[in-house]
């Protein structure tokens, strides 16, 4: 089951860390304020390991991004692939980003015990649940709901132009955000949100 509450929560924590917040939003910068990762591309990692980028990619079982996890010295390692090719566009590349921060954000990797969680291929009995949980923390952290119209947002451009995300991302967000303008509830976490971000903008 999906722990929405506690991702939004989670979220709040790194939008209240933010020095000065703004879109589109570096997953980059707020892999800082996690002590205990490090991140770097692909490529930074191939040359620094003398292998190739289909090396990496083969380890980490994902084109696109992969967190690895020492239990012993509860340490991660974060990997994505900065390369464009393969329609592999900034805004995809944000969202990868994202996605892994989810991961450790929300401590998915301590939790079933395993060194190493792909984006798209990892140990199957959790990969479902807790790649919506990825998901829908990179969803909400880069383009929560609450600010949209704080920020104008009206077209699949704006959320596109705002928020860094690709067209395939910004289409499915918009589609969610039509949904949830219809069953919205306001929430406390909802005015915390609006208040952050209206002191930066």
């Amino acid at each position: 089951m999906v722990r929405y509450p506690y991702i939004r929560n989670e979220i709040l924590k790194i939008y209240r860390a933010i020095e000065r917040i703004e879109f589109p939003l570096d997953p980059l910068t707020l892999f800082k304020q996690v002590d205990n990762c490090r991140i770097m591309t692909y490529q930074e990692f191939s040359e620094l390991n003398c292998c190739s980028i289909e090396d990496v990619i083969m380890m980490c079982e994902s084109r696109s991004g992969c967190t690895h996890y020492s239990l012993a010295n509860d340490r991660y390692l974060t990997l994505y692939n900065a390369s464009f090719a393969d329609n592999n566009v900034a805004g995809r590349i944000r969202w990868t980003k994202a996605h892994e921060l989810g991961h450790v954000t929300l401590k998915h990797l301590p939790y079933i015990a395993v060194s190493q969680i792909a984006e798209h291929n990892f140990n199957k009995v959790y990969d479902h649940e807790l790649e919506q949980e990825a998901d829908y923390f990179a969803a909400m952290l880069l383009s929560p709901f609450p600010i949209w119209e704080m920020l104008g947002i009206k077209t699949l451009f704006d959320i596109q132009k705002v928020f860094g995300l690709s067209e395939e991302a910004s289409k499915n967000r918009e589609s969610d955000y039509i949904k949830w303008k219809k069953t919205r509830v306001k929430t406390a976490w909802e005015n915390d949100m609006k208040r952050l971000v209206a002191r930066h903008i």
